[in-house]
C-alpha cells in the first residue's frame, strides 16, 4: 500500500465534514476516499491534531495536508468503495420505503378512524372511493358523540398496556452476557459503545425485543418500534403490548396523541417535562366494527409489519458496513474474502 500525503488533495472544513479538490482518479478513488473519511483511521489522525476556538474542534489548513492514507491498487479501491456504496444505498432504498409505507398506513387510519371519510362521503353522497366490499363496510351515519354508528371510543390505555421500565441501577451488569440498558438516547440512535448494561436476572416482562414498541414518557417524548437486538428496559420508557389489538392500532394512536402529549410535558414546570398516566386514560380511541377491524388489519398490518422488517434489514446492513469498514480500510481484510459477505446482506 502507498502513502499519502503532504499534498495530498484532502480538505477538512470540520471533523466529520469533508469537501475534496479534484482527485487523480487513477491513483485515489473517490469513492473509496469518502469511506476512509469516515474510518476510525481518519478520525484518529484529525482529533490528534484538532485545535480549538471558543465555539468548535477545527483542523488548521498545515495540518489537513499532513493527514495520511493508505491506498492499496486502484481497483481495490474501485471495488471497496463500491461495495461500500452498495450497502449504503440499500440502507437508503429502505429508509425512503418505509418513509412510503409509513405514509400509506397512516392515511389509511387517518381516513377511517380519525376522520371518518368513508360514512362522511356516504353521509354528502360522495362516490365510493373505496372497493364495493370495504364501502359496505362503513356506516352511512354518524351517531350523537360524532363517531360513526356502532363504533366505541376507548381510552387509550385500555387498548394496550404501559409497561414503565426499571430503575436498571438495582440490576447492575455482572460483566458476562449482560443486556444493553434502553434508555431515551438508545431510542433515538441504538446502542453504543458507551451504553449501560444490566443484568440478564431481571424480570423477563423487562427485557425488550426487537419488534416492540417501546415509548418515551419524560423527558423527549418519541415513540419507536425497537429493532437494536434484545435489552433491558429502563424507566421513563414505557413497552406498549395489547392482548387484544394488533401493534399498529395502538402504534398509530399514540402517534395520534403525541404532539398533544409532547405539549402537555413542554408545559411542566419542571427539568424534565412528562406525562402521567392519567393522560393516557384522557386520550381516547375510536374502535371501529369487528368488520372494519378486520379489513383495517388485512390492510395496515402488512405494511406495518413490512417496515418493521426493512428496519431490521437496514440494520444487518449497517453493521456489516461498520464490520467492514475498518478492516478494508486497514488491509485486515482483502476483496475475495470480503466479497461473499457484501453479496450475502445485499
Amino acid at each position: 500500500m502507498a502513502l499519502v500525503g503532504d499534498d495530498a488533495p484532502l480538505f477538512v472544513a470540520n471533523p466529520g465534514v469533508t469537501v475534496w479538490r479534484v482527485l487523480d482518479e487513477q491513483v485515489l478513488d473517490r469513492h473509496f476516499l469518502y469511506f476512509w473519511m469516515q474510518s476510525q483511521d481518519f478520525m484518529r489522525q484529525v482529533w490528534a491534531v484538532a485545535g480549538s476556538t471558543d465555539t468548535f474542534p477545527y483542523v488548521s489548513l498545515t495540518q489537513q495536508r499532513k493527514l495520511l492514507i493508505a491506498i492499496p491498487p486502484i481497483g481495490e479501491q474501485r471495488w471497496i468503495g463500491r461495495a461500500l456504496r452498495v450497502l449504503d444505498d440499500k440502507i437508503d432504498l429502505n429508509r425512503r420505503m418505509n418513509e412510503t409505507l409509513e405514509a400509506m398506513a397512516r392515511a389509511i387510519f387517518q381516513d377511517w378512524f380519525v376522520d371518518f371519510g368513508p360514512t362522511r362521503a356516504k353521509m354528502e353522497g360522495s362516490p365510493p372511493y373505496l372497493a364495493p366490499d370495504l364501502w359496505a363496510l362503513f356506516p352511512d351515519r354518524l351517531d350523537a358523540e360524532g363517531k360513526p354508528e356502532g363504533w366505541s371510543e376507548v381510552p387509550l390505555d385500555q387498548i394496550a398496556e404501559f409497561l414503565n421500565g426499571l430503575a436498571l441501577q438495582k440490576y447492575p451488569g455482572t460483566g458476562s452476557d449482560d443486556l444493553p440498558v434502553i434508555k431515551i438516547a438508545e431510542l433515538r440512535a441504538g446502542v453504543a459503545t458507551g451504553t449501560d448494561r444490566a443484568s440478564r436476572s431481571i424480570p423477563p416482562q423487562y427485557v425488550v425485543e426487537d419488534g416492540d414498541v417501546l415509548f418515551s414518557w419524560s423527558g423527549s417524548l418519541l415513540q419507536r418500534v425497537w429493532t437494536g437486538g434484545r435489552g433491558a428496559l429502563n424507566q421513563h420508557l414505557f413497552k406498549v403490548t395489547s392482548r387484544q389489538w394488533p401493534k399498529w392500532l395502538h402504534y398509530l394512536w399514540v402517534d395520534h396523541h403525541l404532539p398533544s402529549f409532547q405539549a402537555t410535558a413542554a408545559s411542566k414546570a419542571t427539568t424534565m417535562g412528562h406525562i402521567q398516566r392519567h393522560h393516557l386514560s384522557e386520550a381516547m380511541t375510536i374502535i371501529g366494527s369487528p368488520d372494519v377491524m378486520t379489513a383495517a388489519d388485512a390492510l395496515i398490518g402488512p405494511l406495518f409489519q413490512r417496515r418493521v422488517a426493512n428496519l431490521l434489514e437496514a440494520g444487518t446492513l449497517a453493521t456489516t458496513r461498520d464490520l467492514l469498514l475498518p478492516r478494508l480500510m486497514s488491509g485486515e481484510l482483502r476483496v475475495k474474502d470480503a466479497e461473499p459477505l457484501v453479496a450475502e446482506v445485499a
